[in-house]
């Protein structure tokens, strides 16, 4: 084993470059393996954590208006599958008379309600995911606005209308297992009981909340069908489990799958680089290997020898990765840990990454395993003969008249004979185009209010949220006045909600939320099919037409009021709103029965939407007035700020790894072609001519490499995306690119990069000579 660790220790001597390179490779693969899992183990432990303590609700019902206390009581009594039940009385505040730091909250986009701490469950935690208390004049403040406002713990909340004020001392902040995330459109504070009573003398509208726990076993759809088959009070969504872990998934888990892409990538790129190291390693010392299958040494310790040297390279540099995974999977997980809590299950974030590790470190020794053991393979006279070193690597013809392009028709010449050489370069320059450009789109996609398509509706410039009131029609009628005179306005259209019974693949009748209005002014993209056109035509969410069962030109049969109507699915969509289970039809549905209107509108060119909302506003207190743009942004807040961390490091990753690849690859070919070059000095090529062919090598394959990186991340890219987000109801989506920094500043600084690194790593070029050939 001694003579074994020295001969590793002068092979490292003798190739640091090369050696470093794979290293850097190896550890930086490891690191993001591990990261992301940590990042994994992290969130799920911190899920479960809030969850054990919070005690979130299974089904919730939320209601605007009076109701029937004793009807909902009786209901909860006699329902044997129900472990608890909750009614939650919120007071819900318009954003412009709460004013923090001395600024309203108008531009903030969620509803907010004040609430009491809850009883039995669904209870709202303080930082130490401890149920939080306040007192009197005290007030807890969302994790959301905390981060988005930078709320402290001691400032000065004041509620105001009119005459009246009252002030706030912000004495916790609140995390909360249902509205935590920012996919959340509303916001919970906390403050006592008395506070509330007196605030709710003086402005708020009371909203309520039916929220039930349910025994194991018992699916929310037997409860929803009950509750609502009770005519129980539904003026609101209705919110499952399903729905809250969904968000909880999408807002605090596409980073870690993200991170673990990008893992995979880096694994891709040191497995085809060790592959290549190492058989370019064999071919230089085919004569020893010969040599000792001769004289008798047996071939697994031939393996063992040139192994080792790659094991050691391979757990070292898995443990440098775990170790370093701990604070690059700790940055990562910053924001589930703010809003959720370091967790119950913190084992997870360790033993994770450690089966992580462990699984590539096996499979990269494998992989070396199988390619040493394919090399030996050879006899001893093919060994020896070095014929793989003896094929004819082809010819080129050089122009006849004066070389006028000499150095780019040798750069040519060598790349078309050698090109097998060059398709392990080729590819990682492919991987390395991608690992920028992945993260990059994704960032820029969720960036785009065009990702508003996948929330079920169109783009637009505003949305006009009419809802839960007992004067919603007059609201509705006030809102079309308004739009129908206002000059600015260049289009507008109307939707109406309700709820319909349609039979799931299980033979349960469910109720399916159904939006009618004219599809057409704002469409969207659809999987299959198209948007309603007929009275008969109804377009299903995907993940609708999953759990229905329903593909397009199917019919399905839904019940309204009491009776049958049979309508043809026309299209699917793709959404991710309500739990990704909407549909779209022209039902007329009856006044009482519409939970609410939302409308959409362009203004004309040239028209500052953010100041014609502000007049809006004011026109239509009573009307929730949203700029689509800022609307995604806010929406997706917190997955924003860690995708755009993300798509930095993966840049700089990138960039990092091209200056590794080229160096090492600069390397190999000098010295393979060490007597080539020499030959070349000796026939009157200078050592500029040399550099300047060497970089037109690599420059045209990086050239060629972008682009198939490019192609590779608008198409693979785009099913890897719509993967992540498969759970949420997105099946298909299109990647938008920013062309500027797509396809010329990114591919400019990676040929930049190489050119650098050409010009740094071919200084050895001068030292090059041929009576060393000659003395060889």
């Amino acid at each position: 084993m001694k003579l074994l660790l020295n001969l590793v220790r002068k092979d490292f001597k003798r190739n640091r470059v090369i050696t470093t390179a794979l290293a850097v490779f190896l550890i930086l693969s490891a690191i993001f393996m591990a990261g992301g899992l940590r990042v994994t183990g992290i969130m799920l432990s911190s899920l479960n954590g809030l969850n054990k303590m919070a005690v979130p609700p299974e089904y919730v019902q939320m209601h605007k208006g009076d109701y029937d206390e004793q009807a909902v009581a009786d209901f909860v009594a006699q329902q044997d599958y129900l472990e608890d039940a909750l009614v939650v009385r919120m007071l819900d505040v318009n954003n412009a008379q709460i004013i923090c730091n001395g600024e309203s909250l108008e531009k903030c986009l969620m509803d907010k309600g004040l609430v009491t701490q809850n009883e039995n469950f669904d209870y709202l935690l303080d930082q130490n995911n401890q149920i939080a208390i306040v007192k009197d004049g005290e007030i807890g403040v969302p994790v959301y606005y905390a981060e988005d406002l930078n709320i402290n713990v001691g400032d000065t909340i004041v509620l105001q209308n009119g005459a009246y004020q009252k002030k706030f001392k912000v004495a916790t902040i609140i995390r909360d297992s249902t509205m935590n995330s920012s996919l959340s459109y509303s916001k919970r504070f906390l403050i006592s009981t008395n506070d509330l009573n007196e605030v709710a003398l003086h402005m708020g509208e009371w909203e309520y909340c039916f929220e039930f726990l349910l025994k194991e076993g018992v699916s929310t759809t037997v409860l929803e069908n009950a509750y609502l088959a009770a005519g129980l009070p539904s003026n609101g969504v209705a919110v499952t489990a399903a729905i809250f872990n969904m968000i909880n998934a999408f807002s605090y888990g596409l980073v870690a799958l993200v991170i673990l892409v990008i893992s995979l990538l880096l694994i891709t790129m040191s497995v085809l680089c060790l592959s290549y190291i190492i058989r370019a390693t064999l071919a230089e010392e085919n004569h020893a290997i010969g040599e000792m299958k001769a004289i008798g040494i047996p071939a697994k310790d031939i393996i063992k020898l040139y192994q080792i040297k790659y094991t050691i390279m391979v757990v070292g540099a898995g443990m440098i990765g775990y170790l370093a995974a701990i604070p690059f999977g700790d940055f990562f997980s910053a924001t589930v840990i703010r809003y959720c809590g370091d967790g119950s299950s913190q084992w997870m974030q360790w033993i994770t990454p450690l089966v992580g590790i462990v699984l590539l470190s096996l499979f990269v020794i494998y992989r070396c395993h199988r390619i040493i053991q394919k090399h030996l393979k050879r006899t001893v006279m093919e060994l020896i003969r070095g014929e793989e070193n003896t094929k004819q690597e082809g010819h080129y013809r050089l122009p006849a008249k004066a070389l006028k392009a000499y150095n780019l028709s040798m750069a040519l010449g060598e790349l078309k004979c050698k090109w097998k050489e060059n398709v392990v370069i080729f590819l990682i320059f492919v991987f390395s185009s991608f690992l920028i450009l992945l993260p990059m789109n994704m960032n820029n996609t969720i960036n785009n209010p065009v990702f508003l398509t996948y929330m079920g509706i169109g783009k637009s410039d505003v949305r006009i949220d009419i809802q839960y009131s007992n004067n919603l029609e007059q609201q509705k009628e006030e809102a079309i006045a308004y739009l129908e005179n206002d000059p600015d306005i260049e289009r507008y259209t109307v939707y109406q909600n309700g709820y319909v019974q349609s039979q799931n693949v299980e033979g349960e009748w469910e109720y399916v939320r159904v939006q009618n209005g004219d599809n057409g002014v704002f469409p969207l993209e659809y999987l299959e099919g198209k948007a309603p056109t007929e009275k008969n035509d109804l377009a299903l969410s995907y993940l609708n037409a999953v759990d229905l069962g329903k593909k397009v030109g199917d019919a399905i049969t839904i019940i309204y009021q009491g009776k049958e109507h049979v309508y043809n699915v026309c299209g699917i969509y793709q959404d991710i709103t309500y739990g990704g289970k909407t549909a779209k039809a022209a039902i007329d549905f009856d006044r009482k029965d519409i939970e609410g209107y939302m409308i959409y509108l362009d203004l004309r060119e040239g028209i500052d939407i953010d100041n014609h909302v502000t007049k809006m506003r004011t026109v239509l207190p009573n009307s929730k007035i949203t700029p689509c743009d800022a609307f995604v942004f806010q929406t997706l807040s917190s997955v924003i700020a860690n995708m755009n961390q993300v798509q930095g490091v993966a840049a700089v990753i990138s960039l990092m790894l091209t200056i590794l690849i080229t160096v090492m690859f600069l390397q190999l070919m000098m010295a393979r072609e060490h007597s080539a070059i020499a030959l070349k000095k000796a026939i009157g090529f200078s050592t500029r001519d040399i550099q300047i062919q060497l970089g037109i090598r690599l420059l045209v394959i990086q050239v060629l490499a972008i682009i198939a990186g490019t192609l590779l991340a608008n198409t693979l890219g785009e099913v890897i995306f719509a993967g992540m987000l498969a759970t949420v109801g997105v099946t298909k989506i299109k990647l938008l690119i920013a062309p500027l920094w797509a396809y010329l500043l990114c591919p400019a600084v990676q040929l930049g990069v190489v050119v650098m690194t050409v010009i740094i790593g071919t200084n050895t070029v001068g030292s090059y000579h041929i009576r060393d050939q000659i003395m060889e």
